[in-house]
């Protein structure tokens, strides 16, 4: 008589949606989240730096979704830019709350970032400086991939009405990164929208072997040619003179002022208020100079 073993094996059962099936893994997600985190950074910089006031972005949540369930949370009027994403195929989407970006456009104006009582269309006007504050989110754009791929996005168009958006079919499904914007007392809402089929030859790219592999001389390059163009002050001091409020009230051009520092003495070079180097006094090309001589230990 022959006897035969039958050895059940527990797996854990998922559920599986045949309509929305899934695109991206948790890790993906995960690191498509930490690189959508700098359009959030960029985005604050650049937004406050223009408008010489606090402005206030964070990411929210990235996700997988179709791009009907989105275009039905967007408002009408609304604030849509269709972005081309060279050389990607495609494009990608991006929503911003009217309020919100009524706000930046007062605030651009001279104003104080007031919301008008009733959301309307945009003007002409207020379409052109539109199209400057979306320049920032061109560099954000750019900013989220430039470890993986050299974009060089640029809009195709700018739309108030979510459903004349026709770069997506209704079912497609995307990728989805909502953020939370904050400017004064005016809350709003930014969607950036990609869809899968412009990201399939960068997601082998997301695993987390990949990202790990990142140039690390690389990412230091990046963070150098961002501060690079940074001003700040250098000064070449002389040692304090003591003089009485008659000396320097009776003080005009063309007078003399002993330092009581010899020629052949250093002088102290400061740099954003600090004294970094000690250096002697010369001419160059027929203008003072001071030639560094050494550092000081901080």
């Amino acid at each position: 008589m022959l006897f035969s073993e039958v050895v059940l094996i527990s797996k854990e059962v998922r559920t599986y949606d045949f309509h929305k099936p899934e695109k991206v893994s948790k890790d993906q997600l995960r690191n498509l989240q930490i690189l959508h985190e700098n359009f959030a950074r960029l985005a604050t910089v650049e937004w406050s730096a223009m408008l010489r006031t606090v402005v206030q972005v964070r990411l929210n949540s990235v996700a997988q979704m179709l791009f009907n369930e989105v275009l039905s949370e967007w408002s009408i009027p609304s604030c849509i830019g269709v972005i081309n994403i060279p050389p990607l195929d495609g494009n990608a989407v991006v929503y911003v709350s009217p309020e919100f970006m009524f706000a930046l456009i007062d605030r651009l104006l001279g104003g104080q970032g007031r919301v008008p009582t009733k959301i309307r269309e945009f003007s002409e006007l207020e379409m052109v400086l539109l199209r400057k504050l979306f320049k920032v989110i061109l560099e954000g754009i750019r900013e989220v991939w430039h470890s993986l791929i050299v974009l060089n996005p640029s809009i195709e168009e700018m739309e108030t009405n979510p459903q004349f958006i026709q770069a997506f079919s209704p079912n497609e499904p995307i990728l989805h990164c909502n953020y939370i914007a904050q400017f004064g007392e005016v809350n709003g809402r930014i969607d950036l929208v990609m869809s899968f089929i412009s990201l399939e030859e960068l997601l082998p790219k997301l695993s987390v072997q990949h990202m790990l592999r990142v140039d690390a001389g690389e990412v230091m390059k990046l963070g150098q040619d961002r501060i690079s163009d940074i001003k700040i002050s250098l000064i070449s001091t002389f040692p304090v003179i003591n003089l009485s409020l008659s000396q320097i009230r009776s003080l005009k051009v063309g007078d003399l002022l002993d330092t009581r520092c010899p020629v052949q003495d250093k002088v102290d070079v400061w740099v954003n208020n600090k004294i970094l180097f000690r250096g002697k006094l010369g001419r160059r090309d027929r203008r003072r100079a001071v030639k560094i001589e050494n550092t000081v230990k901080i």
